[in-house]
């Protein structure tokens, strides 16, 4: 919609924008080659920029001296800033700088802009304004001060969301917060800075943020702030080689990265532009640099592809014609033990839609139900419709709007008066986990602190799980230590209460915390409160009295994605299940090992040291059969222009093909390439090289395999030092083999 700006002596101090357009692409009114409509519910966006206000006042160069003054006088002085100053004494930095402010608002990056010419017109309005300075000045004074200024701009970001309890991650909200964290330390490494990320960041909060107490401590960040440089120093490991592999085919004097790469390397590696520019750098294309734009194209891209994917996810409708009905009274809120009654049938249609089972033919919908529907992660309840006549499975349930659906296996008809039973051995269960997923979360958070949030959860009949954000992975200790709690707190509270508010009175008295499960849809929200261990909004079914659940186990722990644990739980009926079948495995194993139960540890242990022995002597076997068959008077192993050429037949599968490779391409003072094959699995190629040698300098392992997998029709890939593949034609090894030769000369 249109905008009104505040401007203050060329300072755009505040934005009015009266949103009256939504995309739509049926609309009448086109800009920018997309089509809008008018909206029915119109808004005005006020932005005010607070920190613009301080800037005006204080009148400095730029609004970074206004805001974070003591950080950028401290990163001047760590970074030398002083030296680069002084090799053009006669240039006045804060009138340039003030100036360079003022000019700002040309510097509009967007998509396709001529980077070059942006600066020389910049360049040119900086003359007009009386300040002579080169393109190379301007760069060598404007590069260090461009990170000096945006460590501290991202440490502010940074520094709130881990405060406000949020964990780095390769998903969402955590995705950003990592690669704010990465971006601050490849600006920290360019300018030189030898101070850890923590202690940027612990400066910050002091100086910046006037030691704001936050829901995180401030050790918890340097904490998690600590694991994310150490996984940024593996990522660069890691991503020197993708970086090596990818522009295998790139000329080492080229300036730019190709497009396409750069955005694979993003989208599939998870490495962003800028830092693909810096790991090529160390790499060895010493020239390139990213083109001006780049950056805002590939937002642009990435917009695209959210909009077309929300336009393919279109699904259609369960169940339509029914927006002229009653809604559905659900009787499941009024008493959760209820498990039969009475109800008139509104409406009945056949039903046939993919993803359902076979056995579902008809969607029914009552005046009211205790069928709980599937929703917030719990499965739906299950039971029985009938009628004198007539006797339907309800085999799902799903809400659409303010109906209840039934999916069943058979028709009623409308104005049928039906008696509803449900599964209550289900339904019990069902409350089981989810009750128990509350109380787990509340104790989860009170174990390994604030940071905890509910990442996802799902309430089924075999068992429940808990997706929580977490900077580490957890270990059995703090899986028992979680499971301990929840268990005393079945024993110490008697009740749940369970409340009905207005979302503002939900909001004022418990704050965001109360939405771990996701904030629900309508201006009234149900919050389930387990005395004070627990308080979160829930429409699902959940026990009165907890007692009711007898038991809670975590079963194990597994890392769903970086930051994300997920923790699987069985309860009540479950969790006795569950230690019926442990138990019945130690007995059998008991029986194996042909001791008691209680010394089934001691025995594994035992058995298991004296297995891991002969592996020990095995692999050592392995190697020595290696070394012979390289070093005696056989054709498999030839030295060339100081390179020592492995090609030879290996009898096991990949995993002893790579042991072997591992075994000839170890020694770093005995360069070598190793070529080995198998004939299992319709045959297998490994080529390799010694890394950082004369034998990686000279030969190329993706290239040679690819010459010679042909021969036993298959195909592969991998990185300059190391490559496999497999094919569907064993008998042509030997010919691979003779294929390596003559292309090695050998």
């Amino acid at each position: 919609g249109p905008a009104v700006e505040v401007i203050v002596g060329g300072l755009e101090l505040a934005t009015l924008v009266f949103m009256n357009l939504h995309e739509d692409e049926d609309g009448d009114i086109e800009i920018k080659g997309d089509k809008y409509s008018e909206m029915p519910l119109q808004i005005i966006d006020t932005g005010y920029g607070l920190e613009r206000f301080c800037w005006a006042a204080a009148g400095t160069p730029t609004i970074y001296e206004a805001i974070y003054p003591q950080t950028v006088a401290w990163l001047k002085q760590l970074a030398g800033f002083e030296g680069v100053a002084k090799q053009w004494p006669d240039l006045d930095l804060d009138r340039i700088l003030g100036e360079m402010s003022r000019l700002n608002g040309i510097m509009n990056i967007e998509a396709g802009v001529d980077g070059e010419e942006l600066l020389a017109t910049f360049l040119q309005r900086l003359a007009q304004r009386g300040i002579e300075i080169s393109s190379e000045q301007f760069t060598a004074i404007t590069d260090p001060l461009s990170r000096i200024y945006a460590i501290p701009d991202h440490l502010h970001a940074l520094c709130n969301m881990l405060g406000d309890g949020l964990v780095p991650s390769n998903a969402k909200a955590g995705y950003l917060a990592r690669m704010l964290a990465r971006r601050t330390l490849r600006m920290r490494d360019e300018l030189g800075i030898d101070v850890s990320l923590a202690d940027l960041a612990l400066h910050h909060i002091e100086v910046n943020l006037g030691n704001k107490v936050m829901k995180q401590t401030h050790d918890g960040i340097a904490t998690i702030l600590n694991l994310e440089e150490a996984k940024y120093v593996e990522m660069l490991r890691k991503g020197e080689q993708v970086i090596k592999t990818m522009l295998s085919g790139v000329d080492k004097s080229t300036e730019t990265i190709p497009d396409e790469l750069l955005f694979s390397l993003n989208d599939s590696h998870g490495i962003a532009p800028e830092m693909a520019v810096s790991l090529a750098i160390r790499s060895g294309w010493k020239s390139v640099s990213l083109r001006t734009g780049f950056t805002a194209e590939l937002a642009q891209r990435h917009a695209k592809m959210a909009k077309d994917a929300a336009k393919e996810n279109t699904e259609s409708a369960l169940i339509e014609g029914i927006e002229h009905l009653p809604a559905t009274s659900p009787l499941y809120y009024d008493d959760v033990y209820q498990f039969e009654f009475d109800a008139s049938v509104l409406f009945c249609a056949e039903i046939d839609q993919e993803g359902l089972s076979k056995d579902i033919t008809h969607g029914v919908i009552l005046d009211r139900t205790c069928f709980y529907p599937e929703g917030g992660g719990q499965e739906s309840d299950m039971g029985v419709l009938s009628t004198d006549s007539v006797h339907c499975r309800v085999l799902h349930v799903a809400k659409i709007g303010n109906h209840i659906v039934h999916l069943t296996d058979g028709p009623l008809s409308n104005g049928d008066v039906v008696h509803g039973s449900l599964d209550w051995n289900r339904r019990k269960q069902l409350m089981d986990h989810h009750t128990s997923v509350h109380i787990v979360g509340g104790a989860v958070r009170r174990i390994l602190g604030p940071h905890i949030y509910q990442a996802g959860a799902n309430k089924a009949v075999e068992s429940a799980r808990l997706d929580i954000t977490h900077y580490n992975r957890l270990t059995r200790q703090d899986l028992d230590s979680i499971e301990k709690m929840a268990n005393e707190v079945i024993v110490q509270v008697h009740k749940t209460e369970k409340t009905i508010l207005n979302r503002k009175d939900a909001d004022r008295k418990h704050g965001f915390d109360l939405y771990q499960g996701g904030a629900p849809k309508g201006n009234m929200i149900r919050v389930l409160r387990i005395s004070d261990h627990d308080i979160q909004a829930c429409g699902g079914t959940h026990h009165d009295e907890i007692g009711q659940i007898g038991s809670i186990r975590l079963v194990r722990s597994n890392a769903v994605q970086d930051g994300v644990e997920r923790l699987h739980i069985v309860a009540g009926q479950a969790a006795l299940d569950y230690a019926r079948e442990q138990d019945g495995i130690l007995r059998q194993t008991g029986e194996v090992f042909g001791v008691n139960v209680a010394d089934v540890p001691k025995t594994a242990e035992r058995f298991f040291g004296e297995w891991k022995e002969q592996r020990k002597r095995i692999e050592a076997l392995e190697a020595e059969i290696v070394r012979l068959r390289t070093s005696g008077g056989d054709d498999s192993s030839v030295s060339k222009d100081g390179v020592r050429i492995v090609i030879m037949e290996s009898d096991g599968g990949l995993k002893n093909m790579s042991k072997m490779l591992k075994e000839l391409t170890l020694d770093d003072s005995q360069p070598t390439l190793a070529i080995l094959g198998s004939k299992e699995g319709g045959g297998k190629l490994m080529v390799a090289t010694t890394e950082n040698s004369l034998a990686s300098e000279k030969y190329n392992a993706i290239e040679i395999l690819q010459a010679i997998i042909p021969h036993i029709a298959g195909g592969g890939g991998g990185r300059p030092t190391f490559a496999q593949g497999g094919g569907s034609k064993p008998e042509g090894l030997q010919d691979s083999f003779a294929a390596a030769k003559s292309i090695l000369g050998i």
